[in-house]
């Protein structure tokens, strides 16, 4: 078990019960969600809607009575987790959202996670190979919850959407790389975005936004993450409604090309 927030005082606990319904759970996260937004806090958003969390009366040693926020996560999702826990600004984000709960819900006191153990399918040998191949060729990292894994040229996409738009990069013959983990500058402050594209000399990232798997984000944030990338380096930084990605993929890459040649 990673344990990602601790409210503090003694660090067992032990876990008896669902603290709320499904439906007052499901209303806490949400409005604790929509606070966090508000407070400018949306790594911390983003992560308590990634994970499927519940709410569980606990005690511990002491007898105590407090919650814990619990989860059971994928593979891929512990590894982040377990790699990057000691992250000052993943820290910070599970913080950030256990003093928000414990501010309109009961009181929180640790944040914990534990592995999900996985029934294996009947071609996990394939998958796996597929894995290997992904981690090998440093993709996205893939910890949102219900992240599905689409295998197309042997690389890893989170749609058919991008899987197009993918295709008609490769037909244009220019550098790209899909689902990139992008180091932001500095040690474990990392971004994903869809494809980062060299064109004659020039930098550029195009983004879909808009389907379930892109869901669009605020101004403020779309415009902080495109400085961010600005600010080291790439020229060209557009985004692309997810409909017209779909229903003219070729259309959308030749914009975008158009907008990084003009750049």
């Amino acid at each position: 078990m990673i344990v990602l927030a601790h409210a503090g005082g003694a660090g067992d606990f032990e876990l008896l019960a669902p603290a709320l319904s499904d439906e007052e759970l499901d209303t806490l996260l949400f409005n604790a969600s929509q606070l966090l937004v508000a407070r400018g806090c949306s790594e911390a958003a983003g992560l308590l809607a990634s994970m499927d969390f519940q709410l569980f009366t606990a005690t511990n040693y002491f007898g105590d009575d407090f919650t814990v926020l619990y989860a059971k996560v994928s593979f891929m999702q512990y590894e982040y987790l377990r790699e990057n826990s000691r992250d000052d600004e993943l820290k910070r984000a599970f913080s950030e959202i256990r003093e928000v709960l414990s501010e309109i819900g009961p009181f929180v006191r640790f944040i914990a996670c534990e592995l999900d153990p996985a029934c294996p399918p009947r071609d996990w040998r394939t998958d796996l190979e597929n894995a290997i191949a992904v981690i090998s060729a440093n993709q996205a990292l893939f910890t949102y919850r219900d992240s599905q894994k689409i295998v197309h040229e042997g690389l890893n996409f989170r749609s058919k959407t991008e899987a197009k738009i993918f295709d008609s990069l490769v037909v244009k013959g220019v550098l790209v790389f899909p689902l990139p983990v992008a180091v932001m500058g500095k040690p474990r402050v990392y971004r994903e975005p869809d494809f980062l594209v060299c064109y004659n000399g020039k930098w550029g990232i195009l983004e879909i936004h808009g389907d379930k798997w892109h869901p669009p984000e605020t101004a403020a944030q779309e415009h902080e993450r495109r400085r961010q990338f600005m600010r080291l380096g790439v020229t060209v930084y557009e985004i692309f409604d997810a409909k017209r990605c779909w229903t003219h993929p070729e259309q959308v890459v030749e914009e975008f090309l158009a907008a990084l040649d003009r750049s």
